[in-house]
């Protein structure tokens, strides 16, 4: 369960803290049995929001917020280059490293995994459970818990693994050691593997700055089915079709291609990692005619722009619902009608959609659930940019600790566009 995120120096972020948890105090009443979930209960005392909406000016840096998850999931599960991921705050050049610390719960524990970058080095690493290192890195000197050692693997071994395939051999790391350990020994310690594990699989980030294909989608929601790639399309189909589209079903066709055969126009290309060979994937959509009879349509052809997208966002939806991790999407409402919108966050806020404790983030232009007492005040964040500090974030529930007069039950998108919250634009053409 996602905790906080907090980001220094990267894109128009400046400084600062992304935060997950429930922020109103007293719990609602009969909140254990009502059927919107106000928070989860990660540890006692420890409550955190099944939902965090981003509203703000276009070039606020809301985009931004998303784009950091993503960079350090690439960091620990890729390892991909420090160059590629460092991307500085070029407007105040007050920091001179990248610097993101993430904090989440795995059932009743806490862990924090820290790391600082720039583009040729990381300076510092750490990952602490319940407060304590399991491993830190500062420059290169090298610190780990006695529960991580063992006859095996002593200090001078993991120290050794450390030299070797984290660092360029001049003093410089340039690896992160959770994506070494987390993908080549996964059997050394069981918290590093949580660790690696949520920040690889548990948190899903989708930027959308490209198309999203519903056959990978089909991959993400297999996952979590068993690798059932059938099942997870007829569940897919499913909920399609019950936020009233009128699909009776999906299927694939799967045609191997000559080598020297071209990509078939509207279907979706698929090379194996293994033998090389090229496969085309035709995706048929089912509708009924006027007289009750089956016509089979070309998916990617004759569908709309919007149902192929809520297609495949529906698969990230339901793989972060089974798995209980976190959904990250930019511009939710893009190509969606606002009751579709809607009906999505339900998915998360519902108790029983979500049984798991999955979260979902996202940013968004669309008001309209601003007024549907979907989200409460500790699920809706303000963005905004100043030439001083960057992109700021602020909640409704810390505007009301500031002593505005904020309540559940206020009309917050007729505040939020008539500029009292502000994060709004200020056109003047």
């Amino acid at each position: 369960m996602l905790a906080s995120f907090f980001v220094r120096n990267f894109r128009s972020i400046l400084e600062l803290t992304l935060d997950f948890s429930y922020a109103e105090g007293k719990a609602p009443n009969r909140h254990s049995t009502s059927e919107i979930i106000p928070f989860f209960e990660a540890a006692k005392g420890k409550r955190f929001v099944p939902c965090m909406a981003y509203f703000g000016a276009n070039a606020s840096g809301k985009s931004n917020l998303l784009k950091a998850f993503s960079a350090l999931h690439y960091l620990v599960w890729a390892g991909t280059p420090l160059a590629v991921l460092y991307d500085p705050n070029l407007l105040n050049p007050k920091f001179h490293e990248t610097t993101f610390d993430l904090s989440f719960y795995l059932d009743a524990d806490r862990f924090d995994y820290r790391v600082s970058f720039s583009a040729s080095s990381i300076t510092n690493e750490c990952l602490r459970k319940n407060g304590i290192p399991i491993f830190s890195f500062d420059h290169t000197k090298a610190e780990f818990a006695p529960s991580l050692l063992s006859a095996a693997y002593s200090h001078e071994k993991l120290a050794d693994i450390f030299r070797v395939e984290c660092t360029d051999g001049e003093g410089r790391q340039i690896k992160s050691f959770l994506h070494r350990i987390g993908r080549a020994y996964a059997g050394l310690h069981p918290d590093i593997r949580k660790a690696f594990r949520y920040i690889r699989s548990d948190v899903r980030i989708f930027e959308n700055d490209g198309p999203l294909p519903l056959p990978v989608a089909v991959d993400f929601l297999a996952s979590a089915m068993d690798r059932d790639s059938e099942a997870a399309l007829r569940e897919i189909t499913d909920v399609v079709r019950r936020l009233d589209i009128d699909i009776t079903s999906i299927d694939f066709t799967k045609v191997e291609l000559k080598s020297d055969e071209p990509a078939h126009r509207e279907s979706f290309l698929r090379r194996d990692p293994d033998s090389g060979a090229r496969h085309a994937i035709h995706i048929s959509s089912i509708h009924k005619n006027a007289e009750g009879s089956d016509v089979v349509l070309n998916f990617l052809k004759h569908e709309s722009a919007g149902t192929q997208r809520l297609a495949s966002l529906v698969g990230l939806i339901l793989c972060a619902l089974k798995s209980g991790g976190v959904f990250i999407i930019d511009e939710l409402e893009c190509s969606l009608h606002p009751l579709l919108m809607r009906e999505l966050v339900l998915l998360f806020k519902k108790r029983r959609l979500n049984p798991n404790n999955a979260q979902l983030i996202f940013t968004s232009h669309n008001t309209d659930i601003l007024d549907d007492s979907i989200l409460r005040i500790s699920e809706i964040s303000l963005v905004r940019k100043t030439a001083a500090n960057g992109t700021l974030v602020r909640r409704l529930a810390d505007a009301r600790k500031d002593g505005d007069d904020i309540r559940n039950v206020t009309n917050f998108r007729k505040q939020y566009l008539a500029g009292f919250y502000s994060a709004v634009p200020h056109p003047a053409l």
